[in-house]
Parts: C-alpha cells; sequence; structure tokens
C-alpha cells in the first residue's frame, strides 16, 4: 500500500491516546490498516498540561499502530478538547441586487465573515457550521443558491475555545516529530463517527463520556445545533471508588473496569472481589453491589448535567432518534439503561460503524475509538475533496464565452460539489 493511501488520526484524551491509520477503500469506505491505545500523560479535563509528556506518548501510539507496516507516518489529524469549548449564534445579512439569483459566492462570502467574527482575547473559532438561511424573510432554506431575492439571512453556530488550545496541541505534535494537518473539535468528530443521517434528521444527542470531561452534541435537520461540556468524566468517579472503599487510585480504575456497574440494584449481592492489602496490610473484601451505587451515584449526576444542557438548548422536545453514548465511559455495564432511566430517551452504544468496511468493524468494535475514526473520515474527505479539485481545474473546457444557463448550472453543481459550509 502506498505511503500516500495512509491517513493518520490521533485522539489525545485525558486517560489514553488512540491512533488510526486507515486508507480509502472506495464507495465511501474506509479500511483501518493499523490501531493503538496507549496510556495518556500530560493531560487534564483533556487540556494539555506537559508538552513533553504528550509528544511522548503520541509517538508511542503511532509507533504501535504503524507495527510492521512498511509506511512512514508524517502529518496527523488530531482532536481538540477541554472544558472551555463553547458555541457563539451569529446571524449576518447581505443585500442582493435587485434581478439577480443569489449565487455561491454570496453563500461564501457571508461564510467567510462569519469566520472573522471579534472574540474575546485568546479565543478563537475552531468550526463554522451554518444553521439555515432566510432569503426576504422566508424562514429555514437549506440552499439559497438560484434564489431570487433583495435580502440573504445566514445564522451560523461557531465552535470557539482558547487558543492555546491549538498552540498546545500543535507544538505537542511537532514534538513528537508528526505535523499537524487539521485540529477538529472532539464532540464534533465523535458523532461523525457514530451517527446516521437518519439519526441527524430526526434529532439526536452525543454523549461522548471520556476520561476527564463529558462533551454533549446535538443534530436536528442533518445539522449540528448545539454543543455542551461537562467538566468532568469517569475519573471522579474512580475518585469517588478511591474514597469510599479507602483504596489506591489505580486499583479503583482497575474495580471499576473489570467489575464495575451503572445501576445497582441489577446486581447480585453476594458477589465480592478481593483486594490485596498492602505492606502487610490485611486485603479488603468489596461487594460488587456496594461499588455499583458508588459508580451509579456520580453517573447520575452526569446525565443530570448533561440533560439539562440539553433542555437549555431547546431540542429537548426534538430528539427523535434519541442519545448515543460513546467514548471509553461508554463501556461500563449498564450505563444505557441508567441514562434511559434518567432521561426518558431511547439510548444506544456509539460505536465508530458509520463508513467503515466490514473487515475492519472488529478491529475498532469499540466506543473508545469514535473521536479518532471521525478524524480519520475527516482525513479521507479532506484529500477527496482536493482530489476533485484538480480534477474539475484540469477537465475545466477554455470557453471565451458561454451562456446564461450553463453559467447557472456549473455554479449549482459546484455547490453540491463541494462539502456543506460547516467545516467538519
Amino acid at each position: 500500500m502506498s505511503e500516500r493511501n495512509i491517513f493518520a488520526a490521533v485522539d489525545i484524551g485525558t486517560n489514553t491516546i488512540i491512533c488510526l491509520l486507515g486508507s480509502d477503500s472506495g464507495e465511501h469506505k474506509i479500511e483501518i490498516v493499523g490501531h493503538a491505545i496507549v496510556a495518556s500523560s500530560g493531560v487534564r479535563r483533556g487540556v494539555i498540561i506537559n508538552v513533553e509528556e504528550v509528544a511522548q506518548a503520541i509517538k508511542k501510539a503511532v509507533d504501535k499502530a504503524r507495527g510492521e507496516l512498511n509506511i512512514a507516518v508524517k502529518k496527523l489529524y488530531v482532536n481538540v478538547a477541554g472544558h472551555q469549548l463553547h458555541t457563539v449564534e451569529r446571524k449576518l445579512t447581505k443585500q442582493i441586487e435587485v434581478g439577480k439569483i443569489i449565487s455561491k459566492a454570496d453563500v461564501r462570502q457571508l461564510f467567510d465573515e462569519a469566520r472573522q467574527t471579534p472574540l474575546n482575547e485568546g479565543e478563537k473559532i475552531y468550526h463554522v457550521i451554518n444553521q439555515s438561511y432566510c432569503v426576504d424573510g422566508e424562514i429555514g432554506i437549506n440552499n439559497p443558491i438560484g434564489i431570487t431575492g433583495t435580502e440573504l439571512l445566514a445564522q451560523y453556530r461557531l465552535i470557539v475555545g482558547p487558543e492555546n488550545y491549538e498552540k498546545v496541541l500543535k507544538t505537542s505534535v511537532e514534538r513528537a516529530g508528526f505535523e499537524m494537518v487539521k485540529c477538529v473539535a472532539n464532540p464534533v468528530a465523535a458523532a461523525e463517527a457514530v451517527l446516521t443521517d437518519d439519526e441527524k434528521e430526526a434529532g439526536v444527542v452525543v454523549v461522548d463520556l471520556g476520561g476527564g470531561t463529558t462533551s454533549i452534541s446535538i443534530y436536528h435537520d442533518n445539522v449540528f445545533r448545539h454543543l455542551g461540556m461537562v467538566p468532568f468524566g469517569g475519573n471522579v468517579v474512580t475518585n469517588d471508588i478511591r474514597e469510599g472503599c479507602s483504596i489506591l487510585l489505580r486499583q479503583a480504575e482497575s474495580l471499576k473496569v473489570q467489575y464495575g456497574a451503572a445501576m445497582g440494584e441489577h446486581v447480585p449481592d453476594n458477589r465480592v472481589v478481593t483486594i490485596p492489602g498492602i505492606n502487610g496490610w490485611e486485603p479488603k473484601e468489596i461487594s460488587f453491589k456496594s461499588l455499583a451505587y458508588i459508580i451509579q451515584a456520580r453517573m447520575e449526576e452526569i446525565i443530570e448535567s448533561v440533560y439539562y444542557q440539553v433542555e437549555k438548548s431547546g431540542y429537548a422536545d426534538k430528539l427523535g432518534a434519541g442519545i448515543v453514548v460513546t467514548g471509553g465511559g461508554a463501556k461500563l455495564r449498564g450505563i444505557r439503561q441508567l441514562v434511559l432511566f434518567k432521561t426518558g430517551l431511547n439510548v444506544r452504544d456509539g460505536k465508530p460503524v458509520n463508513g467503515i468496511i466490514d473487515e475492519s468493524e472488529k478491529a475498532i468494535d469499540n466506543p473508545q475509538f469514535a473521536t479518532a475514526f471521525g478524524l480519520l473520515k475527516k482525513a479521507v474527505r479532506d484529500e477527496n475533496a482536493q482530489n476533485d479539485e484538480l480534477i474539475n481545474k484540469k477537465s475545466k473546457p477554455k470557453k471565451l464565452r458561454t451562456n446564461y444557463s450553463e453559467a447557472f448550472m456549473q455554479k449549482l453543481s459546484l455547490f453540491f460539489n463541494d462539502e456543506n459550509d460547516a467545516e467538519f
């Protein structure tokens, strides 16, 4: 397999760093050729605090994913995370000359203007996502190109966060010996990996249960509508177990992963696990049920925080598809039942099986791979878009003149061949 066909994505998380290597197999499907999960270091609540430690972990993950493959990985797509990510709404208006039709250039002008939205010092725009258009008071228009009117109004949702997030991320990747091609907001990448178009249309929430943070992304009518962040995740559950059972942190994490459950009432009363004593101290017996109730108390708090943001978004009654739970925390036994109990919405696991060839599904049949696979999809999509652009330039006929109808159809074709205004 040639080097130019290999794409690399790295999900930098609080507890783990995940690398996926893949190639475009054609027909909008991705083949996974390498994958790896290594322990993370130098990240707190999704934010990089130690560049050197993160750089070493990135290099280790990429090397492990390469394995015996005879390829050189140079460029990475990575995620940007952190509890300070948020959204800003922006509305922009453009006057259209009487008798003219709205063109792609008009739409692009508004999009570029949205990218220049003034922000607080130290912030930057990570994504600009179109919500809808309005032409002369006619609302709910998805594609205004070709419509006649005198006023075009565009609504955008900007994903905004500290500028330092990207700077430190770029430095970490470069210290690891790679080039950062692009960073994508973690909630957006995870959602792209696990959602179907039907779910996006019906209305759906993606809850990414990470170690340091929990992120929420809401889609409705095929459009990203809301981003929310809860500044804690699975690590606070581990800490609760440590304190509640008076054991070491590593023992608490092992208990959570191997024997933990999200609902205490479904756990048998008579099952216990023995924790070895330290330096001659007596071993401890911990009840599975007691462990589950410790976990349940904190998970209920997280779910309540998530649903509060869903209600605040205004889309709580527009979620026909329900909730998709993904990330490392989605592996916790009983988590779907607890989310259903607390929200009343349908719930399913979020595994990255949307856009992957059948032979590769088993390799990453785990919600923990969602963000990395979303990044991989972005890499392949960008490459295909660049190739299409080159082909269009080479095959473009050299005409001195063209009639009005041909010009309009060319513009319309270009609009539908390009990506949506959303940057993902």
